[in-house]
């Protein structure tokens, strides 16, 4: 096999993983997934998995550090801390983060209700890394808004927590919608955005 060819294949196992991992993860849990389990669905040895990431701990951390590193990149190209109102930017980059992963939102839903896996150092740093956009928006507030002293953590939380359950609860709901005799209309997530974007900022400017 050639070298080209040995790469690409290197590079299909290395995703074909990572795939895996992130829908077992999203539909089992942290804790009820085994190395064994993410192999045999990616169709590779169990010890490709130690060598792509290290562990099943260090899977799944790279599964979230891209999210983040989605997140980030967002940030830069829409130049966050300068936008007139940098809070309802935040809620609309951390949204388009949130559901460009199919797999990312039940992950930490999943995870807030059994926590072994986000309550571990280094999953917590990748976490705190996306909390610093938080940070950059409060900082970036005006100089005689109260919310700049606010902790950031729990306006990071107001941000992600509702976007985290909307995209879960919309996908459960699309997935359900054949059994339910009365049509429901939802709102799309734009629409969801916008209405939590207007009320972020209203609540840290209190306008």
């Amino acid at each position: 096999m050639s070298k080209r060819k040995t790469q690409q294949r290197t590079l299909e196992t290395r995703a074909a993983i990572k795939a895996t991992g992130a829908e077992l993860f999203a539909t089992r849990g942290y804790r009820a997934t085994g190395v064994r389990d993410i192999a045999d669905l990616a169709g590779c040895n169990q010890a490709l998995v130690s060598y792509h990431f290290g562990s099943k701990g260090g899977l799944y951390d790279e599964i979230l550090a891209d999210a983040v590193a989605e997140a980030q990149l967002l940030a830069r190209q829409a130049d966050l801390v300068s936008a007139e109102y940098p809070e309802r930017e935040l809620v609309r980059i951390m949204a388009q983060a949130i559901a460009a992963r199919d797999h990312f939102a039940p992950m930490i839903l999943r995870e807030q209700l059994d926590p072994e896996r986000l309550l571990n150092v280094e999953t917590g740093n990748i976490l705190r890394s996306m909390m610093s956009l938080t940070e950059s928006v409060l900082d970036a507030l005006p100089l005689d808004v109260e919310a700049r002293g606010w902790d950031p953590q729990i306006v990071h939380l107001c941000v992600v927590g509702p976007l985290i359950h909307f995209v879960v609860a919309t996908r459960m709901r699309e997935a359900t919608a054949a059994k339910i005799a009365k049509p429901m209309t939802t709102p799309s997530l734009d629409e969801f955005v916008e209405v939590q974007a207007a009320i972020l900022s209203r609540a840290l400017r209190k306008d």
